[in-house]
């Protein structure tokens, strides 16, 4: 698969995640993090049986297992929670700028241990990427006159703890690279809700009251905010990974507070301001860098 080919997959992921991000903000608000973070992944399991099904189950080893059982609990579970909590007093643009983060962790990562390079062009997307974040930072420090160091803590752990999710399913396809990507997260959401058990195991019979007590209309919206945050996104998402040089992947995961300010100003019918006309320019000079 061609370089280009791979970071639109991981594009359009991000795309589809940062969408759903703003339903995911909003019912963290109005039920918690824990809820939508358990129903998004139910929802996700159900979806990835049926298509490991049809696809087939290629063999792995206990070891390959455990890292996906383990980065599903860490990744999907436990940093998807702290994440949801960011959103909640953050919202989603905010909670996401701290994704600038990922490529030096994940670049680290692939230097050691996967014999990855970074060669200047990828330097330089990286920095661009970085840049254009910094520069949203920028403009939402200035309109609050805050840090909100607590709950960027929240969202810096669930985006550390992502990393790591990511890390371990790296190892994993090393390990079996015959497994496709419905096969991968199947058994990364299977790690997910065995830490939903383990943690809060009653909590599932308080989700499906509220669901039966919720309107058509907010079902349908949970159930397609969850489908494409989720099983969409997560399917690209891992199909990019396997292929893919680590750090440079992450760098677009930045995008997604972009874009999602962009909706925003689509939602709030105003034009984009200065700040968020220079981060998309960062964000397009990185991506063509990366290409």
């Amino acid at each position: 698969m061609s370089s280009t080919n791979v970071y639109l997959l991981a594009l359009a992921a991000n795309l589809f995640f940062s969408t759903a991000s703003l339903v995911f903000s909003h019912y963290s608000k109005k039920f918690s993090a824990w809820w939508i973070n358990q129903v998004k992944v139910t929802v996700a399991i159900v979806l990835f049986a049926g298509a490991t099904y049809a696809t087939g189950f290629a063999p792995i080893g206990t070891q390959a297992t455990l890292f996906l059982m383990c980065s599903g609990f860490m990744g999907l579970c436990i940093g998807d929670l702290f994440l949801f909590k960011a959103y909640a007093t953050l919202g989603a643009g905010r909670s996401l700028v701290l994704f600038s983060f990922q490529p030096l962790l994940l670049g680290a990562y692939g230097y050691f241990f996967l014999d990855q390079t970074f060669n200047p062009a990828q330097f330089a997307a990286v920095a661009c990427m970085i840049a254009c974040l910094g520069v949203f930072l920028l403009e939402r420090n200035k309109m609050t006159g805050s840090w909100d160091l607590k709950s960027f803590g929240w969202a810096f752990t669930g985006i550390l703890l992502d990393a790591c999710g990511v890390m371990l399913t790296r190892q994993a396809y090393e390990l079996t690279p015959d497994m496709d990507s419905m096969q991968v997260n199947l058994i990364r959401c299977a790690g997910a809700m065995i830490g939903f058990l383990l943690i809060r195991p009653t909590h599932i019979l308080k989700v499906i009251g509220d669901f039966r007590a919720m309107r058509k209309r907010e079902v349908s919206l949970v159930l397609i905010a969850c489908i494409c945050g989720t099983f969409v996104s997560l399917s690209l998402y891992l199909t990019a990974l396997k292929y893919a040089h680590v750090g440079s992947l992450t760098a677009v995961a930045i995008t997604g507070p972009v874009w999602v300010s962009l909706l925003e100003c689509l939602w709030q019918r105003r034009l984009p301001n200065r700040y968020l006309t220079a981060a998309f320019a960062f964000f397009l000079l990185g991506f063509y860098l990366m290409a």
